[in-house]
């Protein structure tokens, strides 16, 4: 059966889809400013708040920064991964996704990328662990180390090789730090106690990677997830990701 479109996409949504064509393949490079809306206007047909219609699409996409004023325009910008962690943090907040199975998707992430950077044994990977490493040691309890403990996990995910994975573990772990920050204690026995069990397994899991061991890495990873999730909702009333904003 032969079927009709019956709703053109609209001018501005079409021009947008050009543009964004453009960015993507490298034509119109990062940074650059866009030619005058004079200039758009005539060489795309439309009027001009039709081109500017077009401008909000792909601000809000973060492929553009309109400036205003006399010498203002629009410039080219990268794409950020924040932009889409906060997207996906909000269709998880409406889902009413539960903060565990956000941890869990993240043990399910991790764990393999953890063997990987095992059997890949980079020199420079395993450089960047240890900075990270060596850092962690000098931390002491409260919010800033909170954050900080967290850069031995984003590092993984960055240095495991696979975009994908980088991309979707990048959209959970700006709700896995907003997280920790309200579950953890941050000062006290029981906060330093979180701290220095962290550093200590972070150490003995980059040895491991070192060693090219990369069961027994996978495994003490999936098991230091999965206690520090046990120690984080232990008593917590926070069960939603949408508590979060409570």
């Amino acid at each position: 059966m032969e079927v009709t479109n019956l709703r053109e996409p609209k001018m501005a949504d079409r021009v947008a889809t050009v543009l964004r064509r453009m960015f993507i393949r490298g034509e119109i490079s990062e940074g650059s400013m866009l030619p005058p809306e004079s200039e758009l206007m005539e060489r795309f047909g439309v009027s001009r708040p039709t081109l500017r219609e077009a401008f909000r699409v792909l601000e809000s996409e973060s492929l553009i920064e309109v400036q205003r004023g006399v010498r203002g325009g629009a410039r080219v910008t990268r794409p950020r991964r924040e932009t889409l962690a906060r997207y996906a943090g909000l269709i998880l907040e409406y889902e009413g996704v539960t903060l565990k199975d956000v941890y869990d998707a993240r043990a399910n992430l991790e764990t393999p990328m953890v063997v990987a950077l095992a059997n890949g044994a980079d020199p420079d990977a395993i450089a960047e662990l240890e900075r990270i490493v060596e850092h962690e040691s000098r931390l002491q309890p409260g919010i800033e180390s909170i954050d900080k403990m967290t850069d031995f996990h984003a590092a993984i995910a960055r240095l495991s090789g696979n975009k994908t994975q980088q991309i979707v573990s990048a959209m959970l772990h700006h709700i896995i730090e907003k997280a920790n920050r309200s579950l953890q204690p941050t000062e006290g026995a029981a906060a330093e106690q979180a701290l220095r069990r962290s550093a200590t397994t972070h150490r003995m899991v980059l040895e491991l990677i070192k060693s090219g061991d990369a069961d027994k890495a996978g495994e003490l990873w999936q098991r230091h997830l999965m206690k520090a999730e046990e120690f984080l909702f232990a008593g917590s009333k926070l069960s939603t990701v949408v508590d979060l904003l409570e």
